[in-house]
C-alpha cells in the first residue's frame, strides 16, 4: 500500500498571521585578493542565497518542509513507489529552479524522510547543496559528502538514467573540502549533462541543469558592454527556447532565459517569458519578482511595482509557511531594490518613498552588519536617490547624515545634498558638497571589487561627474559641463549589468538636457537615443526626444509628468 502526504490544515498553515521575523543567511568568504568578502551579501541582488544548512531541522510534527502553495504543476518522474516522495521531489526541484535553495534542501530531504531509499532524493540535496548563481563566493559544504554516500548507496536499484545522474553529480564534488578546484570541478559537471543530453535528447530537464550549470560557471557574464553575446551565450539560449517549443511552460526555461537576455540590447525577447512565470508559480516569491527584471528593462515600470510587491508578500508568507527553516526576510532587500528602482524610472516618488524607507528599515533592523558592505550603503541611501530623480530639493536638504563609518553612503550623501543646493541656488554649497564627495572618493576602500559586479567607485565616479558637470553648467563653463557629463557616461557604459543597477539614473539624461538648453538639438536627440538602447522604454529619454505620446504612457502612473529628462 502506497503512503500518502497528509495535508490536513494545510491551508490553516498559509493563513498564519503575516508576522514579521527575520533570519540571516551564512557568510561565504570569497578569500581572494581585491574582492571583498562580503559572502551571502550577494544574495540581495544576486538572486540565488546560499541554503542554510544550520536551517535543516524538522518542524513540531517532524517535517523538513511544509508543501507551500503555488509551485505550479511541473512533474519529473523519479524511482519512488511513495507518492509524498514524488510530490516533494517535485517541489524541491521546482524550487532549486526557483532559486529557493534552502526550500529546495529541505524538500529534497523531505522526499528522502518518506522514501530513504529513493536515489533521486539524495541527488536532489546534492544539487541543492552545490554552487549557486553568485559561485564566486561558493564553496563546498563538507555535509555534501553524506549526501553522496546516501546516494550512491541507494544506486544500485535505480533506473539507468537515475544512475547516470548520480555519476554526473559525483563529478561535481570531490573529498577536497577545500574545494581547491571548483572551477574544474563546475566544468566536469556541465560536461557530464552534455554527455547525458546526447544519450537522452527528449529530456529537456538535462537540457534545464545543463543550462543551469553552464549559467554558474559565468554568473552574470553573458554579454559584452556593447552589446554582443559572450562565447557561451546564444547556445544557452537557444537551449531554453528549445525546452519551451517543448513545454512552454517549464519552469527553470522562463526562469533562465530571463537571466541570460537581461542585459542584451533585446531584452524584450524574454518579455513572454515574465507573464508566463506569475501564471506558471503564482506563490514563489523569486519567480514572481523575476518578471520585474524584464518589466525595468523594457520600460514597464509599473508593472515592476506590482510584482515586487507581490513577491514581498510571498516572502512573509514562506517565512511564516517554513518557520523551522528560519528563512527571514533578506529576500526583500533585493525585492525592494529592485522596486525601488522601477518607481525611480517611474517618477512614483511616493512608492520610491514608501519603498526605499522600508528597505533600509529593514536594513536597520535585521542586517545592519552587512552595511559594511558598499552596495548595502548603496541601498539604504535610496531615498537620497528619490529625491534627486523627482526633484524634491527641499526634503533632500533635510535629510541627515549617514554614520561617518558609512563611507559610501556619506559620498552618496553629499552628491545629494551637492545636487540640492545646486537646484535651490546655493552655489557655495554646492561646491563644498562637491569638495567633501571628492575627499570621500579618495577612499581606497571604494575600489574593491565585489564579485562579479562593480567596484563602488564607479557610482562614486558617476556622483562626481553628475554633480560637478551640473555645477560647470550652472557657472556658463559649458565645455567643462560636457566633458564631466560624458566622462559619467563612459564610467555608467563600463559598468556590468545588475539589478537594481548600480547608478539608478543615467548620465546621458543630464547630458541630453544640456545639450538642449546649449540649443544642441541634433546632440541631445543621439544622446537620448543612445540612452533608450542601454534603458529601453524610459520615459525621461523620450520627454527629452519630445515624444509626447510614448512618455505620457509611460508616466501614467506618475504623480506628475516631468518637462525635462532631469529635475
Amino acid at each position: 500500500m502506497r503512503k500518502l502526504l497528509p495535508i490536513t490544515l494545510l491551508s490553516l498553515s498559509v493563513l498564519i498571521l503575516l508576522a514579521l521575523r527575520r533570519g540571516s543567511q551564512p557568510i561565504y568568504i570569497a578569500g581572494r585578493p581585491g574582492v571583498s568578502a562580503v559572502g551571502s551579501d550577494l544574495a540581495a541582488v544576486g538572486c540565488a542565497p546560499a541554503p542554510d544548512l544550520s536551517a535543516m531541522r524538522v518542524d513540531g510534527q517532524g517535517k523538513f518542509a511544509p508543501f507551500f502553495i503555488g509551485w505550479g504543476h511541473y512533474s519529473y518522474k523519479v524511482h519512488t513507489n511513495i507518492d509524498s516522495a514524488q510530490l516533494y521531489f517535485d517541489q524541491g526541484l521546482n524550487l532549486y529552479y526557483s532559486y529557493h535553495l534552502t526550500e529546495a534542501l529541505a524538500s529534497f530531504k523531505e522526499a528522502a524522510r518518506f522514501d530513504p531509499e529513493c536515489t533521486m532524493a539524495y541527488w536532489g540535496q546534492a544539487l541543492s547543496m552545490g554552487p549557486y548563481y553568485n559561485s564566486y563566493t561558493y564553496k563546498m559544504p563538507a555535509a555534501v559528502l553524506s549526501v553522496l554516500e546516501q546516494m550512491n548507496r541507494t544506486a544500485a536499484n535505480a533506473p539507468e538514467k537515475e544512475k547516470a545522474l548520480v555519476n554526473v553529480m559525483g563529478r561535481r564534488y570531490s573529498a577536497d573540502t577545500s574545494d581547491s578546484q571548483r572551477k574544474q570541478l563546475n566544468r566536469d559537471y556541465a560536461e557530464g549533462l552534455l554527455q547525458l543530453m546526447g544519450r537522452y535528447p527528449d529530456d529537456i530537464d538535462l537540457k534545464a541543469l545543463y543550462v543551469d550549470a553552464v549559467m554558474l560557471e559565468h554568473s552574470w557574464d553573458f554579454w559584452t558592454g556593447d552589446g554582443q553575446p559572450k562565447s557561451w551565450t546564444t547556445e544557452l539560449v537557444d537551449d531554453c527556447n528549445a525546452i519551451l517549443k517543448a513545454h512552454p511552460s517549464h519552469p527553470a526555461a522562463l526562469h533562465y532565459k530571463i537571466h541570460l537576455v537581461e542585459a542584451s540590447r533585446h531584452p524584450e525577447q524574454a518579455l513572454a517569458a515574465a507573464d508566463s512565470l506569475q501564471v506558471v508559480m503564482p506563490g514563489v516569491p523569486h519567480m514572481v519578482h523575476m518578471s520585474s527584471h524584464m518589466y525595468q528593462r523594457n520600460g514597464l515600470y509599473a508593472k515592476g511595482i506590482d510584482v515586487n510587491d507581490k513577491a514581498s508578500q510571498l516572502a512573509v508568507q514562506y517565512d511564516t509557511t517554513a518557520l523551522n527553516l528560519k528563512l527571514g526576510l533578506f529576500a526583500q532587500t533585493h525585492f525592494d531594490g529592485v522596486e525601488t528602482y522601477c518607481a525611480l524610472n517611474a517618477n512614483m516618488y511616493v512608492k520610491a518613498i514608501q519603498t526605499s524607507y522600508h528597505l533600509r528599515k529593514i536594513i536597520l533592523r535585521s542586517y545592519k552588519s552587512r552595511l559594511a558592505n558598499p552596495f548595502f550603503q548603496y541601498l539604504y541611501m535610496m531615498p537620497m536617490m528619490a529625491y534627486v530623480r523627482s526633484g524634491k530639493w527641499k526634503v533632500a536638504m533635510d535629510e541627515p547624515a549617514p554614520d561617518s563609518s558609512l563611507h559610501y553612503a556619506s559620498l552618496l550623501y553629499e552628491f545629494g545634498k551637492g545636487m540640492a543646493c545646486l537646484r535651490l541656488h546655493h552655489m557655495d554649497s554646492a561646491e563644498r558638497h562637491l569638495a567633501r564627495l571628492r575627499l570621500w572618493l579618495k577612499d581606497s576602500s571604494l575600489t574593491v571589487r565585489i564579485m562579479p559586479f562593480n567596484a563602488p567607485i564607479e557610482g562614486a565616479k558617476i556622483a562626481e561627474a553628475i554633480l560637478a558637470g551640473e555645477i560647470c553648467f550652472s557657472k556658463k563653463d559649458y565645455k567643462g559641463a560636457i566633458r564631466w557629463l560624458e566622462k559619467g557616461v563612459t564610467v555608467e557604459d563600463g559598468m556590468i549589468y545588475r539589478e537594481p543597477k548600480d547608478w539608478p539614473i543615467p548620465v546621458r539624461h543630464y547630458l541630453g538636457d544640456c545639450l538642449l538648453k546649449l540649443h544642441r538639438p541634433a546632440d541631445a536627440e543621439k544622446v537620448y537615443r543612445e540612452d533608450l538602447v542601454h534603458n529601453p522604454g524610459n520615459g525621461w529619454a523620450l520627454v527629452g526626444l519630445g515624444r509626447r505620446a510614448e512618455y505620457k504612457k509611460a508616466f501614467a502612473k506618475a504623480e506628475e509628468v516631468p518637462t525635462a529628462s532631469v529635475y
